[in-house]
């Protein structure tokens, strides 16, 4: 599914959810939830701009122009097309900069390390903790303060309860009680997959939910001020780790999805007709191995490979 298909799926069940959903619709919602990283964040996106709507409405400030799409058949506006519109208005408007003068200044000293595409790089903090960056990562460390600028990173935290240890991404402040974890930052979509201890994940806007204690095991998705905890088996944990012997692990995930993955790691990028997407692929493959892997495609699915510059296009 494309990201603007994403986001109308999300928007029809925000619509659905405000009139109340069925017990069956609150099961197909979720379903659709867990059928890829992409639909939560979209609803997470949309969520959160439709909250900033209810709370532009309370102040009575002036709504945006509404499409015709949202005049209802009576042609006076619903409550519904209004927060649609003022949600889609703040979605396109608000980014990062709307936080910028709440994050707190980084430290005096700071450091700054990056890897480029397909690159890892392993670090070792002056406090003895222990990271290790992905595939096109840049962050900031200084003492006992790590800001992620963007890409992915796993830390072995050396826990201190007099000093803890803090990772700033996007809009959200991670801290490390006694931890081993990884942050993945997305512009302001962010992933934290805790593997060891727990870490507090919090909101630095001031609008989205309480901290959130997230142990061992679990999973939280964010995007703007809202944000998702989900279960996360050890073995899809270790999968989704596999970066760090740079291998990629599928377990018949969708094609499209696998795709964007080895996108991160090379140059040449796989770009899936929509009719050769929805295949699952399940393995263990080398990350910057991209000619090896579309390969198997060609000879384990029949799918046809072709190039054209940088690109590597696979159909049916």
């Amino acid at each position: 599914m494309s990201a603007d298909a994403a986001e109308m799926t999300a928007a029809a069940w925000l619509a659905r959810e405000d009139r109340g959903l069925t017990a069956a619709e609150r099961e197909a919602r979720d379903l659709w939830l867990e059928q890829s990283s992409l639909n939560k964040v979209a609803y997470l996106r949309l969520k959160a701009a439709w909250r900033r709507a209810d709370r532009l409405a309370a102040l009575k400030r002036p709504v945006p122009a509404i499409r015709p799409a949202l005049v209802i058949h009576e042609g006076r506006f619903s409550r519904l097309g209004v927060k649609l519109a003022i949600a889609a208005s703040l979605t396109l408007l608000l980014g990062a900069g709307a936080f910028l003068a709440l994050r707190p200044a980084p430290p005096a000293k700071v450091q700054d390390y990056a890897t480029g595409i397909g690159g890892m790089r392993a670090l070792r903090l002056a406090d003895g903790t222990q990271v290790e960056l992905n595939t096109n990562t840049r962050l900031q460390a200084g003492d006992r303060t790590v800001t992620l600028k963007s890409g992915e990173a796993y830390f072995d935290v050396v826990h201190d309860a007099g000093r803890p240890f803090t990772v700033y991404a996007g809009n959200r402040r991670i801290t490390d009680i006694g931890t081993r974890f990884a942050v993945f930052r997305n512009g302001d979509d962010v992933r934290v997959t805790v593997r060891e201890g727990k870490v507090r994940v919090e909101s630095l806007d001031g609008q989205g939910q309480d901290a959130v204690l997230v142990p061992a095991g679990r999973e939280v998705i964010a995007a703007g001020s809202e944000s998702l905890m989900l279960q996360k088996p050890a073995r899809d944990i270790d999968n989704g780790l596999a970066w760090r012997g740079g291998m990629l692990v599928f377990d018949q995930q969708p094609l499209g999805e696998v795709a964007e993955q080895f996108n991160r790691y090379n140059a040449r990028h796989i770009q899936v007709e929509s009719g050769a997407s929805r295949i699952r692929i399940g393995g263990r493959f080398k990350a910057r191995n991209v000619e090896s892997f579309v390969q198997l495609l060609h000879r384990g699915f029949g799918l046809t490979v072709r190039e054209e510059g940088d690109r590597i296009l696979v159909s049916r």
